[in-house]
């Protein structure tokens, strides 16, 4: 598509049936303003979330199912290649990440490379007062290490040009959970790319539940940041 505000939201997803319809109809509702596409990567969920979608049959909904290698950064980088629009919204798809912050990080695109949200600036928060200071440690710790200036380095709810992603190596972020974020933050700066950080509020998921293992991910993200810092 040639139009320069076509936005793609891409939704990558592993369990979400309780969470994916609404979340769709809210996208939809927030976007009405331009051209857009959801593009929803299922991880081949066993509760039938693929399944649920396409019966559905929305025209403005691409459907992605991955059968092999599951990973949610690897679902991201699949929903970006197929993704049609000049614009990208990567956000997760189980309301923790509130559709009404989309039209203001589309809005912002015309004047910016990426718009990414953030719990930490003024404004923001998260409803768990321990995963709220042990991620915001955490993320002061990214910043000293990279010596660099994201202050939510792991939320992954953010806009990006695509052509600013097609300068990126996909091979060198996309893969593992959350720390893909982490790999692309760090290299958008190393390129001087524009970045605004907004406040969001932290969502609450609808149905099911969220990924309870804070302290080992946490772990694997510190590995992560180290070698990330050391090669490159």
């Amino acid at each position: 598509m040639s139009d320069p505000n076509y936005v793609s939201v891409v939704l990558p997803c592993y369990n979400e049936k309780g969470n994916i319809i609404p979340l769709i109809d809210a996208i939809h509702k927030e976007l009405n303003f331009c051209l857009h596409q959801i593009v929803v990567v299922d991880d081949n969920s066993p509760d039938g979330t693929y399944n649920l979608v396409c019966e559905k049959k929305y025209e403005f909904v691409k459907t992605i199912l991955r059968t092999t290698d599951p990973s949610l950064a690897k679902s991201i980088r699949k929903g970006i290649e197929e993704a049609d629009g000049n614009i990208i919204v990567v956000m997760d798809s189980d309301f923790n990440h509130q559709p009404y912050y989309i039209s203001q990080m589309v809005k912002n695109m015309e004047y910016y490379d990426c718009v990414s949200a953030s719990r930490f600036l003024y404004g923001g928060s998260m409803q768990s007062r321990f995963r709220h200071i042990a991620s915001w440690l955490f993320n002061v710790f990214v910043r000293v290490l990279t010596r660099q200036s994201i202050t939510d380095s792991l939320y992954g709810f953010f806009s990006i040009k695509k052509e600013v992603l097609q300068k990126l190596s996909y091979d060198k972020i996309f893969w593992g959970y959350g720390d893909y974020c982490i790999r692309l933050m760090y290299y958008l700066q190393k390129q001087n790319r524009t970045i605004l950080q907004i406040p969001v509020v932290n969502g609450e998921r609808l149905k099911g539940e969220g990924n309870s293992r804070f302290i080992k991910v946490f772990f694997q993200y510190t590995i992560e940041t180290f070698k990330l810092v050391l090669f490159g």
